[in-house]
């Protein structure tokens, strides 16, 4: 069970201990981001993320301007945090087009940010995105920056195949492609293996590029 799996993953609360602003404040985020993924954004409480991150409610207003200040800075570190992890995947001149893609999916579903231990929170944040102007800005860039970062990948991709693409509407298929997969695998971790997956999403554009070749 994905509960199960969050419980024992998650870290217990930290005692008390002397830290640096930057480390102290990360510590709220990262705090912040346990307690959305165990108890959802109604349990995720400003007790419940001082109690996890070992610090006095004031600690909290000292860094931030209340709790829906830290959860949103929270969602925006793991949106950087889930780029940062892609970005060198799809950059990198080394490798081939093709080689790049499939290096993406497998970290896709191999992303720290996007692990069982952040299935609980990337749930609460989507919920959370329906009524929240800010959760829903920080999504659609969020959105926005992973299309521009496979865009550049799928054009030479599609070169080397010798067809044209619309890059962005090909990107925009492929990223609700991964995202129902993901989806998928953390209502029932057992249907796919990632491995699995991740070959499914080279499958189907392998499939998208062949059906683009002009008779």
């Amino acid at each position: 069970m994905i509960g199960d799996s969050l419980r024992t993953r998650v870290t217990p609360p930290k005692k008390y201990q002397r830290l640096a602003p930057s480390e102290r404040r990360q510590s709220l985020i990262t705090a912040a981001l346990d307690c959305l993924a165990r108890l959802g954004p109604q349990g995720a409480g400003v007790r419940e993320i001082c109690d996890r991150a070992g610090v006095s409610p004031g600690l909290l207003r000292y860094y931030f301007d209340g709790k829906d200040a830290l959860i949103i800075e929270a969602y925006r570190t793991l949106t950087q945090e889930y780029h940062g992890n892609l970005r060198g995947v799809l950059t990198g001149s080394a490798e081939s087009a093709e080689q790049r893609m499939r290096s993406f999916f497998d970290a896709y579903f191999l992303n720290p940010a996007t692990g069982e231990e952040r299935v609980g929170a990337y749930i609460a944040f989507w919920s959370l995105g329906r009524t929240d102007p800010t959760i829903q800005r920080i999504q659609r860039s969020a959105y926005r920056r992973l299309r521009k970062l496979l865009a550049p990948a799928l054009n030479e991709l599609a070169k080397d195949r010798g067809v044209r693409i619309n890059a962005e509407q090909v990107a925009t298929s492929l990223v609700a492609l991964l995202d129902g997969f993901w989806l998928d695998m953390c209502i029932d971790p057992n249907r796919f293996s990632r491995a699995k997956t991740s070959a499914a999403c080279w499958n189907w554009l392998e499939t998208f590029l062949r059906g683009s070749r002009q008779p």
